[in-house]
């Protein structure tokens, strides 16, 4: 498995898992089912964010532990492949979704999208203020949290290497997030009226600071996961302390304006156990050809399902799943099926090649033969 980090079948089966959660979270608001069991567990999909920052986590951690030793600049060689990996489709989205819809007001930009709202996006620095978060591109909010914590990786698996040194970056992180939802009321909240007043909100939830802790909780489980001797009494550590969690989570949930156990960071620990567990002994119902398959597609179909929800609902293909349970899981299961034809198209045509141009890039930069993973 070390020789080729990447391609770890049970990392590919997590981003499959966060994908279809992510998905399953936006569907609903298309065609709402009847129970209210249904209904949580729909939105509970939201969380697929923290389990793929959580599987970055780990999958980055991997690879640098092999091309690091390999490399004779592995910090340069990896923001090339970070930028050959991202960019290319992200760039795409920005364009297509500006095709769509223009410079039109929506939810997250009620005044409607200025001009410099397109380069600070282009830019990964659309994270920190509440009309730019994820106006342009829907969902673009975890795309520029996730390049920030590209930005700062590097520095991190170089100077948190113990797992002291990891559980201290864990707990100032968590504060970290607390001081940048304070902030971000702070300094925005007296802009708005009331009525968007949510926007103030999405930015203290959704910033990167916010999210930080989530993928330190993924850096821990890579520590265990390297060392299988101690990986079980992580593991049984890692589940008492999440129960911990939860119950001071239950407890102080509803006693604002702390977020010091906010949900993300409650269930980015959960999935770093999880993880953690998944690894060591992989379940055929969670790793399997399609959730892998569709890990392998998650970036694009995370990039596109919205705009096939929204054409869903423009051509009128959602009014015909009239509402209710079984309604909803069919509309469901037919975007995730659309989504993933569409996104095995740009994933052959964008994502693959402009992959492998990384790798030769890389390659001619290093002067031998690129490493045979992304």
């Amino acid at each position: 498995m070390k020789d080729d980090p990447q391609r770890l079948a049970f990392i590919d089966a997590l981003r499959g898992i966060a994908i279809l959660g992510v998905i399953l979270v936006h569907c609903q608001f298309a065609v709402t089912p009847a129970s209210a069991w249904l209904q949580t567990l729909m939105a509970a999909g939201a969380r697929g964010v923290q389990l793929f920052y959580v599987a970055s986590a780990l999958s980055l951690r991997l690879s640098w532990q092999v091309r690091s030793a390999r490399e004779q600049n592995p910090i340069r060689n990896f923001y090339i492949r970070r930028l050959f990996r991202v960019v290319p489709m992200f760039y795409l989205a920005i364009a297509g979704y500006l095709a769509l819809y223009g410079l039109a007001p929506n939810y997250y930009a009620p005044n409607g999208i200025r001009w410099f709202y397109i380069p600070l996006t282009a830019l990964f620095i659309n994270g920190f203020h509440p009309e730019t978060l994820t106006s342009v591109v829907p969902g673009g909010w975890s795309i520029v949290v996730e390049m920030t914590f590209y930005l700062v990786f590097p520095f991190l698996v170089r100077r948190f290497r113990s797992l002291t040194a990891l559980a201290g970056l864990f707990v100032a992180s968590v504060f970290g997030a607390e001081l940048s939802a304070h902030l971000a009321y702070r300094v925005f909240a007296s802009s708005y009226p009331p009525p968007q007043i949510y926007l103030v909100d999405a930015l203290a939830s959704l910033n990167f600071f916010s999210q930080f802790p989530v993928f330190v909780a993924g850096m821990i489980a890579h520590w265990f996961f390297e060392r299988p001797d101690t990986w079980k009494r992580g593991a049984i550590g890692g589940v008492a302390l999440l129960a911990a969690f939860v119950t001071a989570f239950l407890l102080l949930e509803h006693a604002p304006p702390s977020r010091l156990l906010s949900m993300p960071i409650v269930m980015g620990a959960g999935f770093a156990i999880g993880s953690l567990c998944l690894g060591y002994k992989p379940l055929g119902m969670l790793v399997n050809p399609v959730t892998t398959r569709i890990g392998t597609l998650s970036f694009s179909m995370y990039l596109i399902h919205f705009a096939i929800i929204d054409l869903f609902t423009r051509l009128g293909v959602s009014r015909q799943f009239p509402g209710g349970d079984v309604s909803a899981m069919l509309h469901y299961l037919l975007v995730v099926a659309v989504t993933a034809a569409v996104s095995s198209i740009s994933y052959r045509v964008i994502e693959s090649p402009m992959i492998a141009a990384g790798r030769r890039l890389v390659a001619r930069m290093e002067g031998r033969t690129a490493v045979a993973f992304a």
